[in-house]
This record gives structure tokens, C-alpha cells and sequence, in this order.
């Protein structure tokens, strides 16, 4: 008969605190789920490896860990329109297409346990987004992740620095004095600090302006030792535009040029090794531009590639594999690909590995749809605000991916920013639809 009853103020209480509770431990799994795939389960590293990681057992036990967590967390918390928006039809088909490319690799065990990992990857960043009860919570959780990884980040450069600065063992002594961090390699510190930088505009812009400096300011400093140049060199660039187009422009104006942005990058990158013309554009600017060697990569990629076309090679089965490694020597070129442990460029990387179809649903995925949903984000500044955090994330890393590869990594962080802001446009976008609905 209680639950007819008008609660009593003593029982009001109870429940208030009850929900306080819930929502501090909701905000709490937010914040240790995103600190984990920001930190990685192997910080400190001190060998770069590529994708050969995705068979190890800390990272699988630790990645299975968060995901049964926030699965656990979305039967609590979760109500059925959210659940309902993460099971977007392109996404789904997506994950389908990587699960089948993994079937006709040559070792599709290896090929399909790194796909279901990098699945339950995705999942558990859902619960970063789905479970801080409101933007305030979501902003705490995300200031606790990124001061503890970049915490982490100056405690190595300056209590372990045999770790978190390059000691140029591995690059004949190129990437000596260059700072990485908890990271593997200075490129995935650039790419994932570099994101930072946009946390600290995001938070500066909702009125926590002592914090978001600082993680900015710190963020740029990092970037700058990491001596990466393509994170670096991105990051004004992507401020700057999204800023100001977002001052002086509409949100469709943005999106174009977002596009356009892309489109550009793809040309004079990946461009030059299939037009003649785009490489004597590229070469007239700035002449001996190898992309550090990627070019070559690339060319030796596309070469082999021919004849797979639909499907790929399968997924994890072309680097550094008997389909590479053993191919003839070709002195000609400035980089063996055979020693390479991927293409140096995401979007070469999708379309060996699955063939046209995939990278059509990885580009549909990660750009087209996110830009689309971008569109349909509430018009109030909580929404818009985050809105402008996942768009400027996105486009600094999808951009970057045209020279790294990363996409559909499960063990690298910085794929876990990408699929961070592509889930938070989608969630954004599907919360203003419901809105419209009441």
C-alpha cells in the first residue's frame, strides 16, 4: 500500500539521496570508463606496434571489462530511445561488413577476435555518453578523464622520462627528445592531446574558463613537444575554421566546408599517387614532398590491392603478413612497406583490408552521417556547445587519418575519440528529435 502513499518528507529525503547517489556513481563510471580508454591498459609503452597489440591479453580483458560495465550500466540507466539510437542501421551494417571481412582473412580467428574487440571497444564508449545524468555531470567526467591523462602525460615527461620521451632507439635517432607520454609513439600522443586542446575550448565556453585554459594551454604545449607534425599543424587549422565559420556562418555553411575540408585532404594526399597532375600540384608547392615516405607506402598499397577490390584482403591480414613480407625488395622506393605496420593512412588501410563496400560505410559512418547529425543538434547553448566539441574532435582526426592510421583500431585511443564523436552527434541529434516529439 505504500507505493499509493504521498511520500513523507522523511521518505522524500531518502529517495533524494538515493538519486544523488545513483547519479554521483553514474557520473563516477563515466569518468573511470573514459580515463581507461584514454590512459590505454598498456601506458608507458615503449614500442610502437601498430595493430599487433590487438591479441593482447591485458587489453582484452581490460576492453571486455568496460564494455560488460557499461552494458551492465545501460539495463540499469539506459531507457529504450537511447538504446534505440545506438543501433543505427549504418552503424549496425558497419559492424556486420568488419565481422565478414574477418571470415575470408587467411587467420580468421586472429582476424575475427580483433573485430569483436574492437566492437566491445565501441560499446563501452557509449557509456561515457549515455550515462552522466546531465551536461554539468557529463563535464565533470570528462575534466576527471582528461586531467588524468594528461596528468599522467607531464608525470612521465618529468618522473619517468626513459618512458615518456623518445630516446630515438627505435627511429635511428629522429624522434630522439620528442615527447609521447603514456602513449606508444608521439603521432598517437599528438592526435589524442591534441583532442584535448578542443575539451579545454569546450569547457573555457561553458563558463569553466580557469580549467579549460589550463587544459588547452597545456594541451598545445604537449602537442608542440611531441614534434608531430600533422597534429600539430591541424590544430590551429581545425580551430580556427570551425570557430570562425561557426561565428560568421550558418551550421550548413560549416558542414560544407567541413566537407570540402576533407575532400581537399584526400585529393592532395592519397590523390598524388593516383593523378599525375595532383602530385605536380603538390610537388610545384613544395617540391620533394614525400609525406615522409607515405607515398611510396601507398603506391606499393594500390599496386597489390588490384584484383581485391570488393572484398579486401580481409581484415588484420595485409601488414606485415606473408601477403606483404613476402613480396620482392623494391629498391626504388624510399620506405620498405614490407617492415611497415600499416599504410600510414586510415582510409587505405579500411579499403585493403574490406574492399570498397567498407570504406563506402566507414566514410557513410565516421563523416557523412555525423555531419548530417551535426544539422539537427538542439539550438541551445548546452547542446550547441557540444555539438561544436564532437564536430572540432572529429574533423581534427578524421582529417589526421589521411597520414595515420588508426580507424577501427580498438586498442588506440585515438579511434576511441573518433567513435566518441560520432556517437555524441548522433546522440545529440536524436535527443533534439525526441524534444520535438513532446
Amino acid at each position: 500500500m505504500n507505493s499509493i502513499d504521498v511520500p513523507s518528507r522523511t521518505d522524500a529525503a531518502a529517495i533524494g539521496r538515493e538519486e544523488a547517489w545513483t547519479d554521483f556513481a553514474r557520473l563516477l563510471v563515466a569518468a573511470g570508463v573514459l580515463t581507461a580508454l584514454l590512459v590505454t591498459f598498456t601506458p608507458f609503452a615503449v614500442t610502437f606496434s601498430g595493430k599487433l597489440d590487438a591479441g593482447n591479453a591485458i587489453n582484452q580483458l581490460g576492453y571486455s571489462s568496460l564494455a560488460a560495465i557499461v552494458l551492465a550500466g545501460h539495463v540499469v540507466f539506459s531507457d529504450r530511445f537511447v538504446i534505440g539510437s545506438l543501433l543505427r542501421p549504418t552503424w549496425m551494417l558497419m559492424v556486420a561488413w568488419l565481422g565478414a571481412s574477418a571470415l575470408w582473412a587467411p587467420y580468421a580467428e586472429n582476424a575475427f577476435r580483433s573485430a569483436l574487440f574492437t566492437v566491445v571497444a565501441m560499446v563501452a564508449v557509449t557509456g561515457v555518453l549515455c550515462f552522466p545524468r546531465d551536461p554539468k555531470a557529463f563535464r565533470i567526467a570528462l575534466i576527471l578523464a582528461v586531467l588524468a591523462a594528461l596528468g599522467l602525460c607531464y608525470l612521465g615527461v618529468i618522473a619517468l622520462p626513459h618512458l615518456a620521451i623518445d630516446d630515438g632507439s627505435d627511429e635511428g635517432g629522429v624522434h630522439a627528445g620528442l615527447w609521447r607520454g603514456v602513449y606508444s609513439h608521439k603521432n598517437i600522443a599528438g592526435a589524442v592531446i591534441g583532442s584535448f586542446f578542443f575539451c579545454g575550448v569546450y569547457l573555457f565556453r561553458t563558463g569553466n574558463r580557469l580549467i579549460g585554459f589550463a587544459i588547452a594551454l597545456l594541451s598545445a604545449l604537449f602537442v608542440l613537444k611531441t614534434g608531430s607534425k600533422t597534429s600539430t599543424l591541424l590544430l590551429p587549422v581545425v580551430a580556427a575554421s570551425i570557430i570562425f565559420l561557426r561565428l560568421f556562418g550558418g551550421r550548413k555553411l560549416l558542414s560544407v566546408a567541413i566537407a570540402g575540408m576533407l575532400v581537399v585532404m584526400a585529393l592532395f594526399t592519397v590523390g598524388t599517387v593516383l593523378s599525375p597532375a595532383l602530385n605536380h600540384i603538390v610537388q610545384a608547392i613544395a617540391p620533394g614532398t614525400t609525406y615522409t615516405g607515405r607515398m611510396d607506402i601507398w603506391r606499393f598499397a594500390f599496386e597489390v590491392f588490384h584484383g581485391h577490390e570488393w572484398t579486401g584482403f580481409g581484415l588484420n591480414s595485409f601488414w606485415q603478413t606473408p601477403v606483404v613480407e613476402g613480396t620482392e625488395r623494391n629498391f626504388e622506393l624510399s620506405w620498405d612497406p614490407r617492415g611497415s605496420p600499416n599504410a600510414h593512412n586510415g582510409y587505405i588501410d579500411i579499403l585493403i583490408s574490406m574492399g570498397w563496400p567498407g570504406l563506402c560505410l566507414a566514410v557513410l559512418m565516421l563523416a557523412i552521417l555525423p555531419l548530417l547529425d551535426y544539422q539537427r543538434v538542439g539550438r541551445d547553448p548546452e547542446s550547441r556547445r557540444l555539438g561544436d566539441l564532437f564536430l572540432m574532435i572529429l574533423t581534427y582526426l578524421l582529417l589526421g587519418s589521411f597520414l595515420e592510421s588508426f580507424l577501427f583500431e580498438r586498442a588506440n585511443p585515438i579511434w576511441m575519440l573518433v567513435w566518441f564523436s560520432v556517437a555524441g552527434l548522433r546522440l545529440l541529434a536524436c535527443n533534439e528529435v525526441r524534444a520535438a516529439r513532446r
